[in-house]
């Protein structure tokens, strides 16, 4: 049992990382929306641009790094306010189906068949975000200049190595001594 109980956490767990990965990797902008469970709502009325900087600050993290003009600031505003209402069924969709997951997961008796089912249909809600992210993405690059698309694309492979980092950490279990 402890086995399959190992097993079935990995399994959510890299489903996790995976949709979440899928989630922001085209578009680290995107408007997260939907049921926020407790956590701040940094997403603001602009379609999720605000960003999730430092509470009482201002503007955009982001936005600074990749110093966008204000002309391109509200040009992706603008994309974002676009695409919003097309992606807030499919964002309520995958935080209902994370739920049922973790109920599944967390039953008396796990039911093998039917985790995996839903984890099928988390998938499939993932899988149709992200193309909707990369066509918003795309719609994005094109305000962009080539040497800001640059600077993105590095702190995309940044944030990637710390998110490698963090996995590999969980992989060898508490420093010695904890």
């Amino acid at each position: 049992m402890k086995t399959l109980r190992k097993g079935f956490t990995a399994l959510v767990l890299l489903t996790a990382v995976a949709v979440g990965a899928t989630m922001v990797s085209g578009d680290a902008w995107a408007d997260r929306g939907g049921d926020r469970g407790g956590r701040c709502d940094c997403s603001g009325g602009d379609g999720g641009w605000k960003g999730h900087g430092r509470h009482g600050q201002p503007g955009d993290r982001l936005a600074k790094e990749l110093d966008l003009s204000k002309e391109q600031t509200e040009q992706v505003k603008a994309i974002f306010r676009k695409h919003r209402d097309e992606t807030a069924p499919l964002r309520k969709e995958m935080v209902s189906g994370r739920r049922e997951l973790r109920t599944l997961t967390q039953a008396d008796k796990p039911d093998e068949a039917a985790i995996r089912e839903q984890v099928k249909k988390i998938a499939a809600t993932g899988g149709d975000l992200a193309v909707r992210r990369a066509k918003v993405s795309q719609e994005v690059r094109t305000v962009l200049t080539p040497e800001q698309i640059q600077k993105f694309r590095a702190l995309q492979e940044k944030r990637d190595r710390r998110i490698d980092g963090m996995m590999k950490r969980g992989q060898e279990g508490p420093p010695k001594g904890e």
